[in-house]
């Protein structure tokens, strides 16, 4: 996972002139020996030197040249940052994302009623797609079932919230408050409505199970089916209509696709359409071909229960704490932070959501650690202080309520948080999503 440092670089931060001055100046040029070498004049170089022109990348190249340097000296080389921060400004500033919704026939369905802002959009070979929700009032006749191939968090941070989820055994009603929160398989079918006349706002965590085969999760590009009946005969419809999601997202011709399945373009047609059952052999060679795991393939004909749980906000504080196996503290230290896992005896896979308590305690007990994963950090309330590496410099980053952090956990980090109220023992309150194929054991002690 990389997320590169000249995303972040403003213009006037190169302080171009005045390096190609400071460069000039040491090898002792005026400003007319390096004007001539350039072919342009003297005026207009110094203009360049006070950074009253901006200039075009062919002219810093023909400096680098004329001064024979390398371009680096000029141009500062990208820093390779495990982490991607979202300020809550920020994200407020920005336009939602919208969300392209497939009908299960394979037509172009209704984009969705609710409007999402990614909160980690930069980084390549991430495995959780993080972001936050405005979920919008609606109608019952305005209900919009749809699904796709993740395992979905959803944590409600405002308003109160409806969720519903079609399963084998019937479908489920959940009234969801501030503070509740659901994991469930997001390959069932299932929609949020606001319950309130104004929208309720939610963060949610998607988490792919082709992600480690694809080597990254792109939610704002991906498509939701809309799910539309009941009964087995959707089940193949569904495998069908998954199947030309996957080929038109890798371009692929009817054909193509029939050559690697070892079948007949009638046959993928059929198969598409939902109208032919898809022979095992043929999905084994899809899974191959696509580059993606069988079950993505098979999705819901393999539903079994449990389907969701639902974490109620008035029962965290009641739910024991887990110790982290990576020792986040020094030895003999006292904890630093209680953290409740929020999906209960949920079966999840490799997506482990936890409420972090940071309690107060000396810089001095706290260490740097590092464990298998990715991390999703949302600040719920108060100040914390996250100490990485970007290369090799130790750098440190303050998230305020309503920030975000998406950290490459394999890089030593350390979170710390306090306040100067002395009568309370907790100084912020986070929400904590672990991506981790390792398995929660490997994160935390029973």
């Amino acid at each position: 996972m990389a997320l590169y440092s000249s995303h972040l670089l403003q213009y006037s931060e190169l302080k171009l002139g005045e390096r190609i001055r400071d460069a000039r100046q040491r090898q002792g040029l005026t400003l007319r020996h390096l004007a001539t070498r350039l072919g342009t004049s003297s005026a207009r170089l110094s203009q360049i030197e006070n950074e009253r022109v901006r200039v075009h990348l062919q002219d810093v190249l023909e400096v680098a040249e004329a001064l024979d340097i390398p371009l680096d000296a000029l141009i500062p080389t990208d820093v390779t940052l495990p982490y991607q921060i979202t300020r809550d400004t920020d994200r407020r500033a920005r336009p939602p994302k919208p969300t392209r919704l497939t009908s299960s026939d394979g037509s172009a369905g209704q984009s969705s009623p609710h409007q999402f802002w990614s909160l980690a959009d930069l980084f390549l070979g991430r495995h959780l797609e993080p972001v936050l929700g405005r979920i919008m009032p609606m109608d019952e006749h305005e209900l919009c079932f749809s699904y796709r191939d993740e395992e979905e968090f959803a944590f409600v941070l405002q308003g109160t919230l409806e969720f519903r989820i079609k399963t084998p055994e019937g479908e489920h009603r959940e009234e969801l408050v501030r503070g509740d929160s659901v994991y469930f398989r997001s390959d069932l079918p299932h929609c949020f409505r606001s319950l309130e006349k104004e929208p309720a706002e939610t963060i949610h965590v998607f988490c792919s199970p082709s992600a480690s085969t694809a080597g990254g999760l792109d939610w704002a590009h991906s498509r939701a089916i809309v799910y539309a009946g009941d009964g087995g005969s959707n089940l193949q419809r569904r495998v069908g209509q998954k199947l030309t999601l996957l080929r038109e997202e890798h371009g692929w011709s009817l054909d193509r696709v029939a050559r690697s399945a070892g079948l007949s373009s009638r046959q993928v047609l059929g198969i598409e359409r939902g109208e032919r059952a898809i022979p095992l052999e043929a999905a084994l060679n899809l899974a191959r071909a696509f580059g993606k795991p069988l079950r993505e393939l098979i999705g819901l004909t393999v539903a079994r229960p449990p389907y969701y749980f639902v974490q109620r906000s008035k029962d965290i504080s009641s739910s024991p704490s887990r110790r982290r196996r990576t020792p986040v503290e020094r030895p003999h230290a006292p904890p630093s932070k209680t953290c409740q896992p929020l999906l209960g005896d949920f079966p999840a896979k490799e997506m482990y959501p936890c409420f972090l308590r940071m309690l107060n305690v000396d810089l001095e007990t706290l260490t740097l650690h590092e464990h298998h994963g990715q991390e999703f950090i949302y600040v719920l309330e108060g100040e914390l202080e996250l100490t990485t590496y970007a290369g090799d410099e130790e750098v440190h980053e303050t998230l305020r309520a309503g920030d975000s952090c998406y950290i490459d956990s394999t890089v030593p980090h350390l979170l710390r948080s306090w306040t100067r109220n002395p009568y309370s023992e907790t100084s912020a309150e986070v929400l904590d999503v672990f991506w981790c194929p390792l398995g929660e054991a490997y994160l935390f002690d029973r």
